[in-house]
């Protein structure tokens, strides 16, 4: 990597250092800002940059050397005298948009400066940051986080100031400890979700400044809630690398790494195969994007994105250890953690096993796509077998316990995971483009609609949904209630499984889709309306269970643990047309009927249950609560010495604490 220590006395790097082919001719052009009243970039101040000695294909300009007077300047290179073809500083830390885009640095006493932040006030006594066993991540399309005005493709974009001033209290007040941030460094992708990242350490320039993104950091962490950054790898977008050094970082057609990687998704993909000098310059540039953001804004994680594509476990892991190397010197003891999405499910990169690079785990989490799956597949009751495959209530027990996970491409099991750290639970993510990964309100609310004769169409939800308290008949706001009534039952499963939960924005309250989310640009354009968290009682109702579910999941010791014991399946339970009645617990590590104990019950069948009886190990009722629970059900009643009755609806799950 090449050496970007060399600081003056105020601890700012004073050169500017860019890649370029060896025996290029570059020159910084720059001006100061505040000459926009005369912009003429032909007629700004250049300079050459030097060589730099000993490390071909490096070229570099001192700016404490150029003896300028104090201010902002706007700055771009130029490569071998090509002055109609300015190149932005893919190192950017400040960016500018002027009749193209640059980046900024700044003077001051005649020596680069950068804008002080003070982190002296980052944490409050009592907000400590949470451990990876005790984290609930809330997954935030920074785009999403303002509503789009009458419903329509979105205008109004989220920004870092919004969502501090308009969301973050009410994410405190839900328990969320943990934020994972769809890309927020700069890209092209203006109305999108920022999947082409065009500068690696600027965040977007729709966003917000990068005092204003580390003002959002210190504000979540000012309340408790940890910081993932999701960092785009495998490609990039009208990134300057590709100008300035397009073969060092930059696959062709041609090249034969190109056939082992996925899709480029229409832009540039990254090369991470060593050069012809045997030298990894793609390395070192993802390596020093991630010390930037963990050291100026003080990252507590990384999200992989596309780990299927970029397909080097050998640099993810190089990547996953230089991270956490930089977090831990400058925050000693402060959690940290790197997921991965792997689309091909292979849980064994979470592993230390002997086929993986140095025997070693080649990243810390991965998303749980099969948890997603299987939790569908229960809520549809299509949750199916074939004779010789695993019965339900084994695949029932590898969805909430996590050891083995589902394929049901392959129809069979595969390796799982051995902590709960490993696997990132969630009920939707922002992928929702296909009918089976769209917003969980939408998939559980279409069919009941298509059962009674009406459509579950997005707009027919969205009309139902949006006319709740005029205009929608008796019998669709009772399918929208029942809708809500199911997704707090998947909670109930999703908070209390094996694994970190994650929740998609919006779905705590159990928003719909405004726009067509088959259409792949459409569906990154649809904001979270956040008036439907008062849409309903009930949306407020879900809102507040699922505040009580994530209280669980964060302080109850049994759920930050792995141990889980199934202790009921009826009788029926493997049979097509059979009672799906199960029960399990998270004990703690203790045997069965002790106290601070977690008791799930759920039905997901069609069966009715008003009184169904269980074998129970907790025989002091009173001591026995239940948590978020449905707005209607018989409560937990005893029977004898050793079983209790209580009522079960269709597709519902129950918590209790012991």
């Amino acid at each position: 990597m090449p050496n970007y220590n060399d600081r003056n006395d105020a601890g700012i790097v004073t050169q500017l250092r860019i890649p370029a082919p060896p025996g290029s001719q570059l020159e910084l052009r720059f001006a100061d800002i505040l000459q926009r009243d005369c912009y003429d970039p032909d007629g700004w101040r250049r300079e050459t940059l030097t060589a730099v000695a000993n490390e071909p294909g490096w070229f570099e300009i001192d700016l404490d050397a150029l003896g300028l007077v104090d201010g902002d300047y706007e700055y771009e290179f130029i490569k071998d005298g090509a002055v109609d073809s300015p190149i932005a500083d893919p190192y950017a830390v400040h960016i500018t948009r002027f009749g193209g885009y640059r980046g900024i640095f700044q003077i001051r006493d005649g020596r680069r400066w950068q804008q002080p932040f003070s982190w002296e006030d980052e944490f409050i006594p009592g907000n400590e940051l949470k451990n990876n066993h005790q984290m609930v991540i809330y997954e935030m399309p920074m785009r999403w986080m303002e509503s789009a005005p009458e419903k329509a493709r979105q205008v109004g974009l989220g920004t870092f100031e919004k969502v501090v001033f308009a969301h973050l209290d009410r994410l405190k007040a839900l328990g969320i400890n943990a934020i994972e941030l769809l890309p927020v460094q700069d890209s092209p992708d203006t109305l999108n979700w920022g999947y082409g990242t065009r500068f690696f350490f600027a965040p977007d320039i729709d966003m917000g400044l990068p005092v204003e993104l580390k003002f959002f950091v210190k504000q979540c962490h000012r309340r408790g809630i940890r910081v993932i950054f999701d960092v785009v790898m495998n490609h990039a977008r009208n990134c300057p690398l590709a100008q300035l050094d397009y073969n060092r970082f930059f696959l062709s057609n041609e090249d034969e790494e190109r056939s082992h990687r996925g899709d480029d998704y229409g832009a540039k993909l990254f090369r991470y195969w060593p050069d012809q000098q045997g030298l990894r310059p793609t390395w070192d540039f993802q390596l020093r994007m991630a010390e930037y953001l963990i050291t100026e804004y003080h990252a507590d994680g990384f999200r992989i994105d596309e780990f299927k594509g970029i397909n080097h476990w050998e640099f993810t892991q190089r990547f996953r250890d230089h991270a956490w190397h930089v977090h831990q010197q400058a925050f000693p003891g402060r959690p940290f953690l790197i997921i991965a999405e792997d689309s091909w499910r292979r849980a064994v990169i979470t592993h230390q096993r002997p086929h993986n690079p140095n025997g070693r785990k080649v990243t810390d989490s991965m998303w749980n796509f099969a948890f997603r799956d299987e939790l569908r597949r229960t809520f549809s009751g299509d949750l199916h077998t074939a004779w010789g495959e695993p019965s339900r209530r084994e695949r029932m027990r590898w969805m909430v316990a996590g050891d083995q996970t589902w394929n049901d491409w392959t129809r069979q099991a595969e390796p799982g995971f051995y902590d709960l750290s490993q696997a990132v639970n969630y009920l939707t993510s922002h992928d929702v483009e296909n009918d089976d990964e769209k917003r969980i309100m939408n998939y559980l609310l279409a069919p009941l609609l298509d059962e009674r004769g009406y459509r579950g169409t997005v707009d027919d939800i969205r009309w139902v949904t949006d006319h709740l308290e005029t205009g929608a008949d008796d019998q669709q706001r009772f399918l929208h209630g029942l809708a809500l009534e199911r997704l707090r039952s998947a909670f109930c499963l999703l908070l209390t499984s094996v694994g970190i939960p994650m929740i998609l924005a919006g779905d705590e309250f159990g928003d719909v889709h405004d726009l067509d989310h088959h259409n792949w640009r459409l569906k990154m354009s649809d904001p979270v309306d956040w008036q439907r968290l008062d849409a309903s009682p009930n949306n407020r109702d879900l809102w507040n269970k699922v505040a009580e579910l994530i209280a669980l999941r964060t302080e109850h010791p049994a759920l930050t643990r792995n141990e889980t014991a199934f202790i009921h399946f009826h009788n029926d339970f493997d049979r097509n047309q059979g009672a799906k009645v199960f029960v399990y617990c998270r004990t703690r590590g203790v045997p069965l009927g002790a106290d601070n104990q977690i008791v799930v019950v759920g039905n997901i069948g069609p069966h009715d249950f008003t009184g169904y009886n269980l074998s129970w190990y907790w025989m002091d009722l009173d001591s026995v609560k239940e948590i978020a629970p449905p707005q209607q059900g018989a409560r937990l009643e005893q029977n004898d010495a050793g079983s209790v009755r209580l009522s079960l609806a269709p597709f519902q799950v129950r918590v209790f604490t012991t």
